[in-house]
């Protein structure tokens, strides 16, 4: 018996497999809260997706395997993808919301087609529940798209070095220099270690040991210091030491914009559990950079 093969209609259902393949492990991950391997997710989906091809050539009888070897092989293979996609250590925490999406899709995908809707409907169905369910569930589309979209590159300079790093845009950080008035652009502590000495960043987090270094940098790093008063919920009150910068740039299309006068406030703790970005804005210094100073982003 031969049969007509639509190259088309196959390359839109691999397609399809695919994306949904790449979703699923994107959003397992998110969900246990793991980093993929670089291209991993890539990976695991092109596997899922060369399972789906040889479960069609399987059931159109072009390949001779028994239904029982498929069923055990189709239960293994999300641990083949996940393994792929994440480090062995991440298997046990990542594999449980993998099958947990790829039941939820394989069922919404059957029951469209159950339905006799539309073929587009039936491939983009089981898509649509994972992204509702990764929102409604654990809000990681809107995480993400605020990650992606709240964030802005910066370029702080102190004297001939320069540090490119992230930013959150964050309305909470309401902090101001009462002295000055500016603004301050709260930095990680670790991530000013490519901009000042070691001794230096010590010292004026613990606001002590200034007296072991020598006159001039003495003289050139208190200028810069600064204290500023701060309250936050748990804390009556405390005091971020602060620096001041020569300058600081504003990432934005293909330009680097000086932004006015800013603090740079000095915190110890990571601000993003997964790197992502290692500074917090606050949304009205990036509209005050307007007419400011500009340059070619280098």
């Amino acid at each position: 018996m031969s049969y007509v093969v639509y190259v088309d209609l196959l390359a839109a259902c691999l397609a399809a497999e695919f994306w949904r393949d790449y979703l699923i492990l994107w959003a397992g991950g998110e969900i246990a809260n793991k980093q993929p391997r670089p291209g991993g997710l890539f990976l695991g989906a092109i596997l899922g997706s060369l399972y789906y091809l040889a479960f069609l050539l399987v059931t159109k009888g072009d390949i001779p395997i028994s239904t029982g070897f498929l069923a055990l092989l189709s239960l293994l293979l999300p641990a083949i993808m996940v393994l792929l996609a994440f480090k062995r250590c991440d298997l046990s925490a990542v594999l449980p919301m993998v099958y947990l999406l790829a039941l939820l899709a394989g069922g919404i995908g059957y029951w469209l087609s159950s339905m006799n809707v539309g073929r587009l409907w039936v491939l983009l169905g089981p898509h649509i529940a994972i992204l509702v369910v990764a929102e409604v569930g654990w809000g990681l589309l809107h995480e993400r798209f605020w990650q992606s979209f709240g964030q802005v590159g910066l370029v702080i300079e102190i004297g001939s070095k320069k540090l490119a790093l992230r930013a959150l845009i964050d309305s909470g950080n309401e902090l101001v220099e009462p002295v000055s008035g500016k603004r301050v652009i709260i930095v990680e502590k670790k991530a000013l270690k490519g901009l000042l000495p070691e001794g230096i960043i010590n010292s004026l987090e613990h606001l002590s040991n200034l007296e072991d270094l020598s006159l001039n940098d003495y003289d050139h790093w208190s200028r810069r210091l600064v204290l500023i008063p701060f309250r936050s919920v748990g804390k009556d009150s405390g005091v971020l030491t602060g620096i001041r910068p020569d300058s600081v740039y504003l990432k934005h299309k293909g330009q680097q914009v000086k932004l006015p006068g800013v603090i740079l406030g000095i915190e110890r703790n990571p601000l993003s559990i997964k790197g992502e970005y290692q500074a917090l804005i606050h949304p009205a210094l990036l509209m005050s950079t307007s007419g400011g100073e500009q340059r070619e982003l280098a």
